[in-house]
């Protein structure tokens, strides 16, 4: 499992996951170490897509195929903080320093971002959005954490932590617990950025999501509704029609769960062709 994970952190790898994407594949590093993945034509509105905890480039092997998606949209897939071949190659536990080293990264990117986090990226979307509400046109969570009070965590977690797991386990299996045991902290010290919002917002979870709290999507429509003064809208937007300014979606679907976008990834397509084009 570790060699395979580095096999894909070499340019040779990353281009052998996304051998079947439905335009060209470029692959960009910033000054500080943080790789990114760009598909599609440069003359396309940018989504970005953030993987999860685990996660890496595989979390989006599908998105990139789709024709119909490339032809609409140019892609940027970073690997956040700790994943794949972005160095450092240690935990970020902050969700504040992994947006700030996004946006840096991003930072000669003439268009305004689409910004599309999944579980654990989710709240580094949404910290982004806040950090740079003049960048960041619309955001996604897709099943995201955001509620440092509700979330789990593995009973055996905290023992994963001693020192010899860190030489017997995957390195991206290591970072993701080194982030889970930090989770909470970092998402308090975030919960003003994701205030600072002011962008629409379109949150997405499954009623029957195991690995994280359905009614993290809930809570934080409900604080930024109390704090920020977004108007909450239970269910998704109306397709291609532009989304106002701080107004939020609550897009709650019966009975799927967290790995959307492995198990039905033409929701997630879905999502972003609704999008005001």
């Amino acid at each position: 499992m570790e060699g395979f994970d580095r096999w894909l952190s070499s340019e040779r790898g990353a281009r052998w996951l996304y051998r079947k994407a439905a335009g060209p594949v470029h692959i960009h590093r910033s000054d500080d170490g943080l790789r990114w993945l760009e598909i599609g034509a440069p003359d396309k509105a940018p989504v970005v897509l953030l993987h999860g905890s685990p996660g890496g480039l595989f979390d989006w092997k599908a998105l990139v195929e789709d024709s119909a998606l490339v032809a609409r949209y140019r892609l940027i897939v970073p690997e956040r903080p700790g994943y794949g071949a972005t160095k450092p190659r240690g935990p970020e536990p902050s969700i504040m320093q992994q947006a700030e080293r996004i946006l840096a990264a991003l930072s000669g990117e003439p268009m305004p971002l689409t910004v599309l986090g999944y579980s654990y990226g989710a709240p580094v979307g949404l910290a982004m959005a806040g950090q740079a509400p003049d960048r960041v046109e619309q955001f996604i969570g897709l099943a995201g954490q955001y509620d440092p009070e509700n979330e789990m965590i593995l009973q055996v977690s905290p023992y994963l932590r001693f020192g010899l797991f860190r030489w017997l386990m995957p390195r991206w299996l290591w970072v993701s617990n080194e982030e889970k045991m930090e989770h909470e902290e970092a998402l308090r010290a975030a919960l003003p950025l994701f205030e600072a919002a002011r962008c629409p917002i379109w949150l997405l979870h499954g009623t029957a999501d195991a690995i994280v709290p359905t009614a993290n999507s809930p809570w934080l429509a409900k604080r930024l509704e109390r704090a920020s003064g977004y108007t909450v809208v239970e269910g998704p937007p109306t397709d291609h029609k532009p989304l106002p300014p701080q107004h939020l979606y609550l897009d709650v679907r019966t009975e799927k769960d967290h790995s959307i976008p492995f198990s039905e990834p033409e929701l997630v397509v879905d999502v972003l062709m609704r999008l005001p084009g």
